[in-house]
């Protein structure tokens, strides 16, 4: 049943969006219309162009707080190279959606400072997730570790192991796996100031399987 629901999803959606859009949208409720924004947007924002283009209220009722703050933007920065910088196509959009409370905006808004403004910014822009978002937390900790801050670094951890998985379990390798994957995708390769130490240091986390080897790690990038 669940697999049959992946299938069939996407033509679900496509469906409610034609028929809301090109029906609906100028009589149902606001409250109405919100909600299935926000259900449609959870999925991901890019189901939401077809409202941004049916008109005045399709695209005032989009930009509403309650729709960004819960919208799945993961899609902005899965791509060959992320579209969240200042000349990305979704950066107004993810702008909007960060301003509004998005907790994922937060985290590759965080992420992204990493590879150019700094550690010490991003860790002021992941805290509003501390320690509710998984990856926020983890890669808060991480960045800590990167400035020597061991002691910071391991308050944040243990957050993690209260609110979250074991740091030797299987799912703290995942979070290491899309710190990997998603820090050398923000800015051009010249731009991006920490990646590869980043990145390194994750390896070196993944192979451990063990946070407390993170601890240890005393040298950062230069600049930082």
């Amino acid at each position: 049943m669940i697999v049959f629901w992946e299938l069939v999803e996407p033509i679900v959606l496509d469906i409610i969006v034609f028929w809301v859009c090109g029906e609906l949208l100028p009589n149902l409720h606001y409250e109405i219309i919100i909600k299935i924004l926000q259900l449609i947007g959870e999925q991901s924002f890019y189901y939401l162009g077809d409202f941004l283009r049916a008109g005045k209220r399709g695209y005032a009722l989009v930009h509403e707080p309650s729709v960004l703050k819960i919208c799945d933007v993961t899609e902005m920065v899965s791509f060959c190279s992320s579209q969240i910088s200042n000349r990305g196509r979704f950066r107004v959009f993810f702008r909007k959606s960060l301003n509004a409370g998005n907790t994922r905006a937060i985290c590759y808004d965080g992420l992204q400072a990493a590879t150019i403004l700094g550690l010490e910014e991003s860790i002021k822009i992941l805290e509003p997730n501390v320690p509710n978002h998984p990856l926020s937390t983890f890669a808060q900790a991480i960045f800590k570790v990167c400035l020597g801050r061991d002691k910071e670094a391991s308050q944040v951890f243990q957050l993690f192991a209260a609110h979250h998985v074991d740091l030797r379990s299987e799912e703290v390798l995942d979070l290491g796996r899309s710190m990997q994957y998603l820090v050398p995708h923000f800015y051009a390769t010249w731009l991006n100031s920490y990646a590869e130490y980043l990145i390194l240091l994750c390896f070196k986390t993944l192979k451990n399987k063990d946070m407390s080897g993170c601890m240890t790690e005393r040298s950062s990038p230069s600049g930082v």
